[in-house]
């Protein structure tokens, strides 16, 4: 029984030490609490990286910088910023260039902290009297448009009119040693494709040229109407032109045979009278072949092959 009793009473002492740590525990908390949620003072890293990045800047690497700030704030905010380094971002159109680069001054970091951290942090202290900006200024340049490969058209198909791109040319700006050897802009065209309707995209810069310069845009609108060809051929007289006085010439053969790709919807337009085959005479009078060439041909019809492409010719 007295045994019993002693059990009880050590049980009972075992309570008590809980009950007692428990409540160093809470007031210890209570009072962490109290103290996390005053205003301290302490150093911190900030680092920063850049924001709205104008065509006038061009980045020449993606450093991160960090600096150290002497800051007030609660303790709670205090150990945040030391478990992770806060990022604050400073706008390049607010950046400064003189003899030495493009900068902000420590008056520019200070705002930027404590626009970004408003009611968060304050700045006490500030040792950095200037942060240069890992850019220079950019050069410029108006650069034609291009494709990489030209559109191709399906069996039976022929483009129609000319290749337009609007607009023709592009602003480049970039590093000066870059944009200076930068030719043309151009243009991812569809790959491994063929047109049977009239092609009209708009199409991106080449991934390199994105990723390397900026633009003043980087897509553009590509136009090229297309349309359904047949093959004609005529047999043509050959005329010859003489420049310099009037010479008696015959022409062996004097009629070549011409094959043309001609929109079906204008086959029955077609006449030997919309033509004109010319060949002209040498300087060199010991040549006796003529080159026979086009003088006079309708828009939109496309010369496939001319037999003979060269004639002979005799001075009467």
């Amino acid at each position: 029984m007295a045994l019993l009793c002693d059990l009880t009473k050590q049980i009972g002492s075992l309570k008590q030490l809980r009950l007692i740590i428990l409540f160093f525990l809470f007031s210890f908390l209570v009072w962490l609490s109290s103290k996390m949620s005053e205003t301290h003072t302490a150093s911190v890293e900030i680092q920063f990286d850049f924001s709205d990045e104008t065509f006038e800047f061009h980045r020449i690497n993606n450093e991160i910088q960090v600096t150290d700030f002497i800051v007030s704030g609660t303790g709670f905010r205090l150990l945040s910023a030391r478990l992770i380094t806060p990022t604050v971002f400073l706008s390049m159109s607010d950046a400064l260039i003189d003899g030495d680069g493009i900068y902000f001054t420590q008056q520019d970091l200070i705002s930027a902290v404590e626009s970004q951290f408003r009611n968060v942090y304050r700045v006490n202290q500030l040792s950095l009297k200037r942060l240069d900006a890992p850019f220079i200024q950019s050069a410029s340049k108006r650069v034609p448009v291009r494709l990489v490969q030209d559109l191709v058209p399906a069996d039976g198909y022929a483009w129609s009119s000319e290749l337009q791109i609007v607009p023709d040319s592009l602003t480049v700006f970039g590093l000066p040693s870059q944009v200076d050897t930068l030719m043309y802009a151009l243009l991812d065209s569809p790959k491994n494709k063929t047109f049977n309707t009239s092609f009209d995209q708009k199409l991106a810069l080449t991934t390199d040229l994105q990723s390397n310069f900026k633009w003043s845009q980087t897509k553009v609108y590509v136009t090229q109407n297309i349309s359904r060809y047949t093959q004609v051929e005529l047999r043509l007289p050959v005329e010859v032109i003489d420049s310099d006085e009037k010479i008696d010439v015959s022409l062996i053969p004097a009629f070549v045979l011409v094959n043309l790709s001609v929109p079906i919807e204008r086959v029955r337009q077609i006449e030997p009278s919309q033509f004109v085959l010319v060949c002209r005479l040498p300087s060199d009078p010991t040549t006796e072949y003529l080159e026979v060439n086009f003088e006079k041909i309708p828009e939109g019809i496309m010369v496939k092959d001319i037999i003979p492409k060269q004639v002979r010719y005799f001075l009467d």
